[in-house]
């Protein structure tokens, strides 16, 4: 049987970094997929807000992580549709609103490739918050997209259900089909605690999204505790803001972006893990955290709100200022039994959610070659 040829187009990927999720998602997709397609991946050579080169051979295809890459250096967008003339079986967007990584050649492919089958994810970018940053562009091009027929044309890859409802709001007829993000996880059990528990871990961008200023004013006013930010800043304005209470706050520290290994440290060393996210469309921060058994407290906003029923750490409402202060305190006070307890759930939860096989499955009938 011949593999379904599948091409990628995405801004950023692996040895890349500081774009987060979208990064990780595909890296883990491609790595556990790649017995059963055959994966061309069309992408930048360097990492996000980054000028730098990665030490790979540059504009010319190469077979990198059980695909073939290209590392694009220059001409993105032509080198985007020359891909695209490949012989391929399915075209798939990784992102939305990116020009020439995703509107541009999206465009194209519904004006000039109407028998290729498409797919489109867009990572959370069709959810109300982020369609709110510089609304007016994003709006236009989703309105010119509706025009070319991206309802008729295109199936949307959704990770989560929230995720597929974001999308229907935008485009009501749109066909979606909902799988969920591959995720590379600890093997933990859970943790034995020892000594007081003041460690907090935020991974992820610093950024109006993740409100990030919210959190940590609201650690710069609890001295005992330490918060720890890992991520790269995604608005110079907005990062200078958080920038100015980091540097009078003891407790606090900003250590930039991470590799893979790194966070993985990071982790491991932290007692909670923390996030004030205003939307999250899966959240590969939340799940690595609790699959390295380290409980989370994380807002109303993502797609795991039933975690706080499983014991697995807390689930708060985004602007409930008084129940984030208290559940600190509570999490610090914690009985060394109880901590445990928490650690194992967390690790428990992952396990019970995440089925491997099933969702390996679903990506194959994705990827298939027919519509």
């Amino acid at each position: 049987m011949n593999k379904p040829k599948v091409l990628i187009l995405t801004d950023w990927f692996v040895p890349g970094y500081k774009a987060g999720g979208p990064i990780t998602s595909m890296f883990n997709m491609i790595l556990s997929l790649n017995n059963d397609i055959q994966v061309s991946l069309f992408t930048r050579n360097t990492d996000w807000f980054d000028n730098q080169s990665y030490a790979l051979q540059s504009d010319e295809w190469i077979e990198k992580y059980g695909a073939t890459v290209y590392y694009s250096s220059r001409n993105h967008l032509k080198g985007a549709i020359k891909a695209m003339s490949m012989k391929i079986d399915v075209l798939y967007i990784n992102g939305f609103y990116s020009p020439l990584f995703n509107a541009i050649p999206l465009m194209y492919a519904l004006i000039f490739k109407s028998s290729l089958k498409v797919i489109v994810a867009p990572r959370g970018m069709l959810n109300q918050n982020a369609i709110a940053i510089k609304s007016g562009q994003k709006l236009f091009l989703i309105n010119v997209l509706r025009f070319l027929g991206i309802e008729r044309k295109v199936i949307f890859h959704a990770t989560s259900s929230k995720e597929r409802e974001a999308i229907l709001k935008v485009y009501s007829k749109a066909e979606i089909k909902l799988v969920s993000n591959l995720t590379a996880l600890s093997s933990s059990e859970g943790r034995t605690p020892s000594g007081p528990r003041f460690r907090f871990l935020s991974v992820g961008r610093i950024s109006a999204v993740k409100n990030t200023l919210e959190l940590v004013e609201m650690f710069s006013k609890l001295n005992e505790l330490q918060l720890t930010l890992v991520g790269t800043e995604d608005e110079k304005e907005y990062y200078e803001k958080c920038l100015s209470v980091i540097q009078t706050s003891a407790n606090v520290k900003s250590v930039g972006g991470r590799n893979a290994e790194d966070i993985k440290r990071e982790y491991q060393e932290a007692d909670f893990f923390i996030s004030m996210t205003s939307g999250e469309n899966f959240g590969h921060a939340i799940i690595e955290a609790l699959s390295f058994g380290c409980p989370v407290i994380i807002s109303d906003q993502t797609p795991w709100n039933d975690l706080e029923e499983c014991g697995a750490g807390w689930v708060i409402p985004l602007h409930d200022t008084s129940r984030w202060n208290k559940v600190l305190n509570d999490a610090i006070e914690m009985s060394d039994s109880d901590y445990k307890k928490m650690s194992e759930n967390a690790a428990a939860y992952v396990k019970t959610r995440f089925n491997f096989e099933e969702i390996r499955s679903q990506y194959l009938d994705l990827f298939s070659a027919k519509s």
